[in-house]
């Protein structure tokens, strides 16, 4: 746990378990089953005392401005404010000032708008086809040829989407495989890397140590350039709405072969995203430019370690 000073936001799980508490009653959820996976994630048994107590002042901290303190929450939270003032005066202003509010009338429950959330309903394995059409695409020479994504997982994405992780292909002509065997010999779009010496990142903060050990015992290839290429991107397909009109559907192909020396992160959460409705950079235009940068080696980067 990272901490900054004795206030009870100055520290990262008082952080976390405000922000999700927010995310979560924005997207509609009921309060009793998101305390009930708040305390699964951040009470567990393996966290340590002063990373306990953090959680349960912020939740419940939280709580009553939202106006939903549970009673069991609150009883936690005076509980571990008596503790800590009996062992550290380091905190007694804050822990004083939180236990005088949490006696105190808590506000009206706000509940907040819930906001509408989509789950794309691709299956896994389908894959689209988009026409290259931007300027961009007529620069290199691919105005006749299609973008494919296929689906290969998926992912959460704010504030309760449910969107594809793909990969993508590029086409040789307008021609569209119909069998397994003709989309594997079409060329993925390599989306970036992963430097080989931060490839256990990100690290889970609770258990750093074992976290860095069970990652280094996945095996791994490197490039030519001594990095470890990735192929993964979200779609941002978070409504039926905004996703391109040029987009089709071509088949189901579940049985393809992936990319060769792909590293494939631990975490959804920093894949490079594929947005439809950017004004000042179109799809087609974004992808194209990780195969001039990746593909085509034209990233300095590539320069650099040649």
């Amino acid at each position: 746990m990272g901490a900054w000073s004795y206030q009870l936001y100055q520290t990262d799980t008082a952080l976390k378990v405000k922000r999700q508490l927010e995310e979560a009653l924005q997207s509609g959820e009921d309060i009793q089953q998101i305390t009930s996976e708040l305390t699964k994630q951040f009470a567990h048994g393996e966290i340590g005392f002063v990373e306990e107590f953090v959680f349960w002042l912020a939740l419940a901290d939280s709580q009553w401005n939202a106006g939903l303190l549970l009673p069991f929450v609150k009883e936690k939270a005076l509980f571990w404010i008596s503790e800590i003032a009996k062992t550290s005066s380091a905190y007694n202003n804050a822990l004083q000032y939180l236990r005088i509010q949490l006696l105190s009338q808590q506000p009206s429950p706000r509940f907040p708008r819930k906001r509408n959330t989509y789950r794309c309903q691709w299956n896994y394995g389908d894959i689209y086809s988009y026409s290259l059409e931007s300027e961009t695409a007529k620069e290199i020479g691919f105005e006749n040829r299609y973008l494919l994504f296929q689906k290969v997982d998926e992912t959460f994405w704010y504030p309760g989407h449910i969107v594809p992780v793909v990969y993508v292909k590029i086409t040789r002509d307008k021609t569209l495989p119909k069998t397994a065997k003709e989309y594997d010999q079409l060329e993925f779009v390599q989306t970036g890397f992963t430097k080989y010496e931060e490839r256990t990142f990100p690290i889970d903060g609770t258990r750093p140590n074992e976290d860095i050990a069970e990652k280094n015992k996945i095996s791994v290839t490197k490039d030519a350039f001594g990095f470890l290429p990735e192929y993964r991107a979200i779609l941002l397909n978070t409504s039926k709405r905004i996703v391109s009109k040029n987009l089709n559907y071509v088949g189901n192909l579940s049985s393809t072969v992936p990319p060769e020396k792909e590293f494939i992160p631990f975490s959804n959460v920093n894949l490079p995203e594929i947005s439809w409705n950017l004004k000042w950079e179109s799809a087609d235009e974004k992808i194209l430019k990780w195969y001039k940068g990746h593909n085509l080696r034209g990233f300095p980067i590539y320069k650099q370690n040649n």
